[in-house]
């Protein structure tokens, strides 16, 4: 195990399950981009919500963390973790979760207490050209595993390329087909030789001339550890997050924060 890796992810994990980040609306239905999707900047999560809200009008939302990390890397700290998170969700009276991030929609899958709804066929469903704000030009399109399973989402997420005007290459491996980006079940901190080699086999089936586009920030932030240019499919849509990190997190946070408060 990368040692490294893991001291990181434990502080990040500390973080995420304080209070403080554990920002959730009041309401029966929340968005929920999870840890990585928060730190594209917060106007384009607020936009996927804006759009969501024409499935769902009174659809909250979730700075929250699913806690896959510390299943895989942190055991010990897990179950309390997973505890925390679901009573919270029943304190909140979350029934519902729209799940931007894959691994995330498993993870809370497996939780029990809330039904989860992909956002990528409810998306394709309500989004309006009016709403477009992206432009990416030419993409190849790698699908995370997750979805490998899921036609409908996986079908939702070409409608959306197709409607942001996306010159869309699909690789040898695709749909239920597609290779792993080398991150499964967080392999890059468990096994970085593995993980190395698995995204190596999967960026040999991309064209050098074209960026990476998916709808896991989790796949495409392992791309990018390769020298790799990406473009999340929300950001197809809804334009470029000018930068990544902790700063749009915190503003997306506290978006939450406010909402919470008003009810």
């Amino acid at each position: 195990m990368d040692k490294s890796g893991s001291l990181g992810m434990a502080c990040h994990q500390a973080l995420s399950f304080a209070p403080p980040a554990m920002a959730l609306s009041r309401r029966e239905a929340v968005f929920w981009p999870g840890c990585a999707l928060m730190q594209l900047e917060a106007a384009i999560l607020l936009k996927t919500a804006e759009v969501l809200r024409r499935e769902e009008p009174d659809l909250g939302l979730s700075a929250c963390c699913c806690g896959q990390p510390s299943r895989y890397l942190l055991e010990g700290a897990y179950p309390a973790r997973r505890d925390a998170l679901a009573a919270l969700l029943r304190k909140r009276g979350v029934r519902r979760v729209y799940a931007a991030c894959p691994n995330c929609a498993k993870q809370l899958g497996e939780l029990g207490c809330v039904e989860v709804r992909p956002v990528w066929s409810v998306l394709a469903a309500r989004v309006r050209r009016a709403d477009l704000s992206g432009g990416t030009g030419a993409v190849t399109l790698h699908d995370p595993c997750p979805l490998r399973n899921q036609p409908e989402e996986l079908s939702a997420a070409r409608a959306l390329l197709e409607l942001s005007g996306a010159d869309v290459l699909e690789p040898e491996h695709a749909r239920e087909r597609t290779v792993c980006c080398g991150n499964v079940r967080m392999l890059r901190a468990r096994d970085p030789e593995k993980s190395g080699a698995l995204r190596k086999r999967r960026i040999a089936e991309f064209p050098p001339d074209r960026p990476v586009t998916s709808c896991c920030e989790g796949c495409l932030d392992a791309f990018r550890s390769e020298g790799l240019e990406t473009v999340h499919l929300l950001e197809a849509l809804f334009g470029r997050s000018g930068r990544r990190g902790w700063g749009n997190r915190l503003a997306f946070t506290s978006a939450v924060r406010k909402e919470a408060r008003r009810g």
